[in-house]
């Protein structure tokens, strides 16, 4: 039997080593074929097997292919567009940026992440420093600073002074192009309303105005604000607010590399304007203290716009959730606040804010809508389950109680009748105030009559201690 075998593996050894080359040959036929099918050694762009580039992912399914190109195509973008915009100091270029009390504000994290990176996007994190303060510190998300999970855009509702300072946000040691924002009072004395050049009669927004040399006052528009009312004629607005810009003598933003430049177009506010190329708010906190205060910048008010907007509903949000056969066991809707657990910890509900104001009695009193849904949503008053029509309670009261356009409600020589509750909604109730309006009686003094008695009665004291003194010493002798 052994024998047997050792003769077998003789015969095919002998053929293998002699049929060699033959075997060679066709497997490199055979990978040969494979390469020129599957496009590597072809000229042009390589193809996979399913006769698409070989870089692009999934391959075979059309959707997720376009999805996939698409995402790289916005980074391309991302990518050019921060290159487009580069610095003359081959650096990022910040931006100063001006916000109101009471609204929001909001910040994109201008860092671009490739779609291989998009894993990594938890890791990018926002930081700040106040006005005042020299070191950044993580900014901790809360029920008015909230920083979307999908794009890392910042956004802050409920503005208040505190607020003010730089922001930036970070991946591992790459930083993004820093904001530099402060919050001022929307005070309705320093803000103007304007309507839309379209419109038969202004007042209309104002035009640029020249600084000095080529230093120009303008006025940079946000965003309307969202609808103040669905399935319905509501209202919205956007504000504007002044900035210096530099732009060369034609018009045109200036030329940062400093071709065709004049010596006389030189200034110490060049290395400024330099950085900030999309110009400084007449307001910021970074401008200098010169300008702000030249005539040109504190005669040129903030302007605001308002228009009427009429948006659908929008449906209902119904979380579904389906077995391994497609059989739905749970369902939650989310339009009612209502979340399965699968879904994860829902956003933070901002709390509704009440407040009690006491007032005098004929003073002039301002409310302002103590808190905010994290929305920009127009402010509707209401008193008990009465809405406050602007032009209605204007003309009722003629013209003592009015809302202005900032969604303020102003009541001139309170009365103790105006003493209420009085709530602000955006669509939910977003705060209340409770309005205390008292009679206090003053005390009015003649301050010669005063000073006067005061005297005397000082005179009274020192008179009779000077005669105790005398008795006392007589006493002694």
């Amino acid at each position: 039997m052994l024998l047997r075998c050792i003769i077998i593996w003789i015969i095919l050894y002998q053929i293998l080593t002699v049929h060699s080359g033959f075997f060679t040959s066709s497997l490199d036929k055979i990978k040969k074929k494979a390469q020129a099918a599957y496009g590597k050694k072809q000229k042009g762009e390589a193809l996979n097997l399913y006769g698409h580039p070989k870089n692009e992912y999934p391959y075979f399914n059309n959707k997720y292919r376009d999805e996939n190109r698409a995402q790289w195509q916005t980074y391309y973008d991302c990518l050019r567009d921060q290159s487009e915009h580069i610095g003359p100091q081959k650096t990022v270029v910040p931006e100063a940026i001006l916000g109101f009390e009471g609204s929001f504000i909001k910040m994109n994290c201008k860092i671009c992440l490739s779609p291989s990176e998009r894993g990594t996007i938890e890791s990018v994190v926002w930081e700040w420093a106040h006005e005042e303060a020299t070191v950044l510190s993580p900014i901790v998300p809360s029920e008015h600073i909230l920083v979307s999970p999908e794009d890392k855009i910042l956004q802050i509702y409920n503005l208040g002074s505190e607020n003010t300072g730089q922001y930036v946000c970070r991946l591992g040691q790459t930083f993004a192009a820093p904001y530099f924002l402060t919050v001022v009072n929307m005070d309705d004395s320093s803000i103007r309303e304007v309507h839309n050049t379209e419109a038969p009669v202004g007042p209309y927004p104002k035009e640029p105005e020249s600084l000095t040399n080529n230093l120009v006052v303008d006025t940079e528009w946000g965003d309307w604000s969202s609808c103040s009312k669905c399935d319905g004629i509501g209202r919205k607005y956007k504000l504007g607010y002044c900035v210096v810009i530099w732009k060369d003598l034609k018009g045109n933003k200036v030329d940062y590399e400093g071709k065709n430049r004049t010596k006389r177009d030189v200034s110490d506010h060049d290395q400024l304007f330099k950085i900030f190329k999309y110009g400084i708010p007449c307001q910021s906190h970074i401008i200098p203290s010169h300008l702000k205060s030249s005539l040109t910048i504190n005669s040129r008010k903030n302007e605001i716009m308002s228009g009427y907007c009429n948006i659908k509903c929008p449906q209902v949000k119904i979380f579904e959730v389906r077995d391994k056969h497609g059989k739905i066991v749970e369902k939650a809707n989310n339009s009612a606040g209502i979340f399965s657990l699968l879904q994860g910890l829902p956003p933070i509900e901002p709390l509704v804010d009440r407040r009690v104001q006491y007032e005098e009695k004929d003073a002039d009193i301002v409310l302002i809508c103590p808190g905010n849904l994290n929305s920009d949503v127009p402010i509707q008053w209401q008193i008990g389950d009465k809405n406050l029509i602007p032009e209605i309670i204007s003309k009722e009261s003629n013209g003592r109680i009015y809302i202005s356009i900032t969604d303020r409600v102003h009541i001139n020589k309170a009365r103790l009748a105006d003493s209420n509750i009085y709530s602000c909604w955006q669509g939910n109730l977003a705060g209340t105030i409770r309005l205390v309006v008292e009679k206090k009686f003053k005390m009015n003094f003649n301050h010669t009559v005063m000073l006067i008695g005061i005297i005397a009665i000082m005179g009274t004291f020192l008179y009779v201690f000077i005669k105790i003194i005398a008795q006392h010493q007589n006493m002694k002798d």
